[in-house]
Formats: C-alpha cells, structure tokens, sequence
C-alpha cells in the first residue's frame, strides 16, 4: 500500500503531523505551504486526485458511483496507453482528441459523466499546478435531454430525431404488473415467488423507488407514523433519506408476500433482513436469505413485458417516471412530489411538470372561443 493511501486510515492529529511532513519531504508544498504538484509524480499527482477529489475521507459514496469513477478511471488511462502519453503530456490537443473520442463511443449520459470525471482531474491537476493552463476549458460535453425520454431517429438520410417518453400510462403499468408473478416457472416455492413478484411490481409503480432503493430494503425499512400510517423509509442518492406512503392496496400485498414466507407481519423496524431475496428451487433457502440482485430485478421487469406484449423497452426505471407523472396529472403539489421521488433540485421535478401540462394542451385550447 503506498504512504498516500493511509491517510484515510488515520487520526485527526497523525493526519496532520503526516501532511506536515511527508508532504513536505516528497516537495509537494511550494512556499506558501500550499499543496504544489508541479513537480510530483505522475503517482502522486492520481493518488491526491483520488484521495481529495474523488474519495474524500467524509463523502461515502454508494457501490454503483465507486463503479461509475473506476470505469471513467480506466477509460480515460486506456486511452492515455494507447495513444502512448503520460499525464503530463495532456495539452490542448490531447483534451480535444479525447472529448471527441468519448463523444463518439459512448451514450450521451455516460459520455457527460466521463467527461465531467477528465473535467474534474484537469481543474485539480491546474489548481496544484500540475498543469500550468487551465485545460478543462476546451472540455465540451454533449447535450442531455434531462428526465424520463429516449431519443430515435425518424429518417436514416437525416440527423432528426424525436422524443418519447420513458414510462408508462396508467392502464399499461397496471396491465404489465399483472404480469410479474406469471413469469414464475418453478414448481416449488411457487407461491412465495408469484407473490414477492407482484410486490415488486406494485412498490415499483406506487412508490416510484429506484431499483436500486427497491432492493436495498429491509423489513425494518417499514413504519407506522403517529396517525397509524404505513411508510417506508428509503435512503436515496447522495445518501439522502427520504419517506414514502405506502397505498392499502400494496399494504396488502405486502403483508401477503410476508405471510407466503412465514415472517411476521408486525412492523419491527430493528429487522435488517432483506424484504426482496433470491427464493431457488429448493426447501432450505427461505432461511438462507440472499438480497436480490439487480439483474435477478431486470430479468423479472423484461419476461413480465415479453409475455404482456408490451414495449421491449422497458425497464424498471420506467415505472418511477410513471409514478413522477401520474402524481402530476392527479395535482399533487410540485414539493411533495419533489420529496417522494427524492429529486435533488425542484427543476428535475419541473421537467414532468411541463411535459403533464403540454399533454393538457388541448384541454386549455377548448376554453378559448376562437370562432365568433
């Protein structure tokens, strides 16, 4: 393990007496005691990236977005191998040649974020003086439509496109979930299978959870409020926790599904077992709980839309946009919605909003007397 890679191990004052010293010894601080890189490794230079920039000591960041840094990590070191530069033979060229590299071969939100990850190490390398220009000027990351749409080409000869939308109506999303528990092929433990399926196609539709928060919960997740109201408590993106109402008609299933497992029904919120578990074709396994796997949710959402006849497309993440939408069409007020979805700024909320209010459109247009 290299001496760098401690910090993150120590106390508040070997933390200091580190910096202090070692810093000072690898002349890694010009005159006025500022970090300075001008003259640090290559090894130096990634490791202080990472450690102050990516992975700081007070950020806990969440399995999925540790994978996301070290894909971005690779890709951008791949591309440095194969073209034979170092770190700091990054110039103007060189940020250009790799923008319009990401831009080419990669999807547009993916894109954006390895090119927000190459921003991000450019303005740390110009701020130690790693680099003496401020190279993330010449960054250009593409256009992204923000909310719940895909794009398709409409003619192959012509770079136009159109919009859709990702989601579902209402009598879709209901049809399809009626689906969840008929993609169940295993004789035993059948009944248990059918009905943690459903469950997960009614939480999906009636609480807009993330896949990710979907399967993250436990039975402890579930609470009654003071009016004796049943939620469930999601910790969400940025670690930020939020709490969503849970409707009769999921209360029910809920309980069921529990029921089917032999597992109480009582609220315990001390119980950190997982609600969704890999169920196999065996006796045993109901005691030997194995939280769910996303591509186990994945392959659930894609047979249920095969046998449905619905839009291959589908994937889970439609059934939060749906939710989003269906709250908006049925006036619930922006901020409510904006809290039971976990958005983190009110304007991603916003972009449902727009989209609900130019489907009414022509509701708006009847009122208006155009023809005397």
């Amino acid at each position: 393990m290299n001496d760098l890679t401690l910090l993150n191990h120590m106390t508040g004052e070997q933390y200091l007496t580190y910096l202090q010293d070692h810093l000072k010894d690898r002349h890694l601080l010009d005159e006025n005691r500022n970090l300075s890189l001008a003259n640090s490794s290559e090894q130096d230079f990634l490791e202080l990236f990472f450690l102050e920039k990516v992975f700081p000591q007070d950020k806990q960041l969440s399995p999925h977005t540790v994978k996301a840094y070290r894909s971005d990590a690779k890709t951008l070191l791949t591309f440095l191998t194969d073209h034979s530069l170092s770190f700091r033979d990054l110039g103007f060229p060189e940020v250009k040649a790799y923008n319009k590299f990401i831009k080419e071969n990669y999807a547009v939100k993916s894109a954006i974020r390895k090119l927000e990850f190459f921003r991000r190490l450019l303005d740390f390398g110009y701020e130690t003086q790693f680099y003496k220009s401020h190279l993330s000027t010449w960054i250009s990351k593409p256009v992204s439509k923000k909310g719940h749409y895909i794009m398709e080409e409409t003619r192959h000869e012509e770079a136009q496109t159109r919009v859709q939308v990702r989601e579902l109506n209402q009598k879709d999303a209901e049809f399809l979930i009626s689906f969840f528990p008929k993609v169940v092929k295993a004789k035993r433990n059948r009944e248990q299978l059918e009905k943690r399926n459903l469950l997960i196609g009614y939480l999906l539709y009636t609480t807009g959870l993330r896949a990710s928060e979907l399967l993250s919960l436990n039975w402890g997740s579930f609470r009654y409020n003071h009016k004796g109201y049943l939620f469930v408590d999601v910790i969400g993106k940025g670690k930020k926790p939020r709490s969503i109402p849970i409707r009769d008609e999921t209360k029910e299933i809920l309980f069921n599904y529990r029921t089917s497992i032999g597992e109480s029904v009582e609220v315990n919120m001390e119980d950190t077992s997982p609600l969704f578990f890999a169920i196999y074709n065996k006796r045993e396994t109901l005691s030997n709980k194995k939280r769910l796997t996303y591509p186990a949710l994945y392959k659930i959402v894609k047979e249920a839309v095969h046998i449905a006849g619905k839009n291959v497309k589908v994937t889970p993440h439609w059934f939060r946009h749906t939710f989003v939408t269906l709250l908006l069409e049925n006036d619930v007020p922006l901020a409510v919605v904006k809290d039971w979805a976990g958005h983190s700024d009110i304007s991603t909320t916003n972009i449902y909003l727009e989209r609900v209010q130019q489907d009414d459109s022509h509701v708006h247009l009847k009122k208006v007397n155009v023809f005397r």
